[in-house]
């Protein structure tokens, strides 16, 4: 009889554990389906569409490589070019102003003509990407806009003058030009130097002598002289 009454308590304290265990299961499906499931679908939602969970690039891309551009010119547009990040944009400043956003093709090349103003500009160049993170800058590239022609002055021997005595033939052409211009005389070529000064020997044949002088400074605007000197033996 208390044989039968153990067994009893037995089999109900096993009801009771079974009980337990399939109620723990419910609640444990019910919180996977209306807890774990939903929150997995809203994570995923984010990665796929760009959320900021995943998404977020902190990362600047790699600064633009310009190929030097030339430092004086008088066009008064300068074509440049140069190597980036693919995607990124390359963004021109000129004097201290953002002047342009120039895509950057998917070979990592862009190229842009730049309006120069008169005299000095200073060019500089960073890349920003779709998450406008921005690189650093290039270094400053100076350029000139120089439209106007240089200047000649013959300091010596004087316009129309004569030079006597066959020691003399052998004559020293002075004069000064804008500074670091390219200077020819009838061909010959010499450099003025940073005051503008050039000078060069010119050997006279008799009689009357025309000498073509011409100067050519950094912007390539040149400027043409013709000096006339006699020469007497």
């Amino acid at each position: 009889m208390a044989r039968s009454r153990l067994t009893k308590r037995q089999q109900k304290k096993l009801v009771r554990q079974t009980v337990l265990i399939v109620l723990a299961a419910i609640l444990l499906l019910a919180g996977f389906i209306f807890l774990i499931v939903p929150l997995l679908v809203r994570l995923t939602g984010m990665v796929f569409d760009g959320g900021s969970i995943l998404e977020s690039d902190t990362i600047p891309p790699q600064p633009p490589v310009l190929a030097s551009p030339t430092n004086a010119t008088n066009s008064a547009t300068l074509p440049i070019s140069g190597v980036g990040e693919a995607g990124a944009k390359a963004v021109i400043v000129l004097n201290g102003e953002r002047l342009a956003d120039v895509e950057i093709d998917d070979e990592g090349e862009f190229e842009y003509r730049l309006p120069l103003t008169e005299g000095e500009n200073k060019l500089t160049v960073f890349s920003v990407d779709e998450a406008e993170n921005e690189s650093v800058r290039t270094r400053d590239y100076l350029i000139e806009l120089d439209t106007e022609a240089p200047m000649i002055e013959i300091e010596s021997p004087a316009e129309g003058s004569t030079v006597e005595l066959r020691r003399n033939q052998l004559t020293t052409i002075r004069g000064k030009t804008e500074p670091n211009a390219r200077v020819s005389i009838d061909g010959r070529l010499v450099y003025a130097n940073a005051e503008g000064n050039f000078s060069s020997t010119y050997e006279l044949k008799e009689g009357e002598n025309k000498i073509e002088i011409r100067a050519t400074d950094r912007g390539g605007n040149e400027s043409e002289k013709v000096l006339t000197v006699t020469f007497r033996p």
